[in-house]
């Protein structure tokens, strides 16, 4: 007789039908328990979703090596499973009722029929020792290249380090050894737009990097990790990294023997076994992400590697948010009277980065140690920073700062302003006539050809740049009229950053910007007629800067997706169906807000739909142009 999923399901009872659909995530029809009619609509409604091929197979993949044998022992010699094995098979209607024990359903022997035997057993034995991997190691990587990009590298054509930046990017540092891992974190960044290139050099973009919570590097640097094209690596296709996460989520707390769990994944997936045992599990374990012992044999999930894939996988932000309050919090900083800086890897990485812009990184290990000295406090000068925000940071609060750092910041104080700079008419300010004299006799000041005006007010009328001339002389001017946050001195960067404060704004997550955005805007137009390449690049930059987790107020995602329609921009929804039980990932063209509706094309059904607003959980802008095919609407 065959053993349908129809004919055996008509032996359970009500109550075990109930509790199979509610591991199985399967629809209830409505008034099902309401006489013999109802119960025929359930059954044939459970049929259709237990053999669905994707479902089945995700269903046995699941389990764990024990579980499975019990079930193959089942069908193959008809041997009942031990009591032990008996709920959860029964309760995932693995194996139902049939006199006079249990059996399995054909299409489930089918199913089973695929997995090759010697892929079952995957547990590690008892006894088996993991080697602890270091702690939040791919978030302080992370971290450790964006604190040596502060001041700025040496790239390639290619826009990847060059040899000697790669010496940089690795000396005395704990957290990246190797030069494909300081690369492969590198490229991470800059394809995040963090790291701010231009003319051959790079920098830490810090603008953007503040204006996110501070696991929001690393979370979007993970997405990147598993969904970008890293050939240049050796690694895996992406799907075969994002598979790889997902079954090692899955299996949370347990050690997995590798071969033979790739060998059971590779069932499930035409995984590249080679690359993924040689190249990415090496690098999740030296970025802290899996434990493996001595001999690379043996595997688990760290508490990082499991909070990363939690939130990239489930985009559940919250449910991790335990993980990272080291992330959140400020440690002790001890200043040596030697003006050495010695504080914590492990805190608040924007708190380093600020420190960073303070000091010379030094070495990175479970201390960061910077140096901090008048060349390092004059750069920070000129990035429009003032003394009493110097001494803040320095202090952490705190009422006193080592004698030596006291007198360099008193000194700098009283030296910075002595000349300034007006750009715009290009005149040179002295604060005395004694110093507006010494300037036009200054040899070194000669390009810039002085000719006073008033007993401290001189005019330029040579070619060379004023700023940079006095600093070379020893002069600390007062900032100009923008913050020369880029190394040339330029205004790029500073435009690109208020252009990323306009995006702030027009989303609706700040609503105190209005004299800024006006500037913004100005400055913007000026660009567009200027420097289109600049312009477009801004634009291209900017939606990368949106592209944040959590729960998004209504009003915010109506904005991203009204941004997202205006330049034809792919959006990601995280969107909860009428009818489902869980919330689903939609890849879209944005086209119109429609009062509380939106208009999209939808990459899944191909086809123009409506999502009702209220439903998106979620939304992020993808750097892709959409394509919207004249279709016919339709109601998601």
């Amino acid at each position: 007789m065959a053993h349908t999923h129809y004919r055996l399901l008509s032996n359970c009872s009500d109550e075990q039908l109930r509790r199979i659909c509610e591991r199985r995530k399967l629809p209830l029809p409505q008034h099902w328990d309401e006489g013999a009619e109802g119960r025929v609509r359930l059954l044939k409604t459970m049929v259709f979703h237990l053999e669905d091929n994707k479902q089945l197979t995700n269903t046995l993949a699941d389990l764990d090596g024990a579980h499975l044998k019990a079930l193959k022992r089942l069908a193959e010699a008809g041997d009942q499973p031990d009591q032990i094995y008996v709920l959860q098979l029964a309760e995932l209607g693995l194996i139902l009722p049939d006199d006079p024990g249990w059996t399995l359903a054909d299409r489930v022997a089918d199913a089973l029929a695929d997995f090759d035997d010697g892929a079952l057993s995957f547990q590690a034995e008892p006894g088996v020792r993991l080697e602890d991997p270091p702690p939040y190691g791919f978030a302080l990587a992370l971290t450790s290249v964006l604190l040596r990009c502060t001041g700025g590298i040496r790239v390639l054509k290619g826009g990847l380090p060059a040899k000697k930046e790669l010496g940089q990017l690795l000396s005395r540092n704990a957290l990246l050894k190797e030069e494909r891992d300081a690369t492969l974190t590198f490229a991470l960044l800059h394809r995040l737009g963090f790291l701010w290139s231009r003319e051959g050099r790079v920098d830490t973009l810090l603008p953007a990097v503040l204006a996110h919570p501070s696991r929001w590097v690393t979370e979007r640097a993970f997405a990147k990790l598993l969904e970008d094209d890293l050939k240049l690596w050796n690694m895996p296709p992406a799907e075969d990294r994002a598979f790889l996460m997902r079954h090692l989520l899955e299996r949370r707390g347990q050690a997995l023997a590798v071969q033979p769990f790739l060998a059971f994944l590779k069932t499930l997936h035409p995984l590249d076994e080679a690359r993924t045992r040689e190249v990415f599990l090496p690098f999740l374990r030296r970025m802290g992400m899996v434990a493996m012992d001595a001999e690379h044999a043996h595997l688990a999930l760290t508490a990082h590697g499991e909070a990363l894939a939690h939130e990239y996988l489930l985009r559940d932000y919250r449910g991790t948010e335990a993980h990272w309050a080291p992330f959140v919090v400020d440690q002790p900083l001890i200043i040596q009277p030697n003006l050495e800086l010695l504080t914590p890897m492990g805190q608040n990485p924007h708190r380093l980065l600020q420190l960073a812009q303070l000091g010379e990184v030094e070495s990175l290990d479970a201390m960061v140690s910077l140096r901090v000295g008048p060349d390092t406090l004059i750069r920070a000068l000129d990035t429009g920073m003032g003394i009493e925000e110097i001494r803040h940071r320095l202090s952490g609060g705190a009422l006193s700062l080592p004698q030596t750092l006291t007198q360099l910041l008193d000194d700098l104080a009283l030296r910075l302003g002595e000349v300034e700079v007006v750009q715009g008419v290009r005149l040179v300010k002295a604060r005395t006539p004694h110093l507006a004299e010494e300037l036009l006799v200054r040899p070194e000041l000669a390009p810039l050809e002085l000719t006073p005006l008033s007993d401290t007010v001189l005019e330029v009328n040579g070619p060379a740049n004023a700023f940079e001339l006095l600093k070379q002389a020893g002069f600390l001017p007062k900032p100009g009229r923008y913050l020369p946050l880029s190394l040339d001195g330029d205004e790029s960067l500073y435009l690109w950053a208020l252009a990323c404060l306009a995006f702030v704004n027009e989303k609706g997550m700040n609503h105190h910007l209005e004299p800024v955005r006006q500037m913004i805007q100005s400055a913007l137009h000026r660009i567009q007629n200027e420097d289109s390449a600049l312009y477009n690049e801004v634009l291209r930059r900017v939606p990368m800067l949106n592209l944040g987790g959590g729960p998004q107020a209504q009003e915010e995602t109506q904005r991203i997706l009204e941004y997202g329609a205006s330049y034809n921009l792919v959006a990601e929804l995280t969107y909860m169906p009428l009818a489902a039980h869980r919330s689903q990932q939609r890849r879209v063209t944005p086209q119109a807000v429609e009062g509380e509706h939106l208009r999209a094309f939808c990459h899944l059904h191909q086809e123009e739909m409506s999502f009702r607003l209220s439903r998106i959980i979620g939304v992020r802008l993808l750097n892709e142009k959409g394509w919207t095919p004249g279709l016919h609407s339709q109601a998601g």
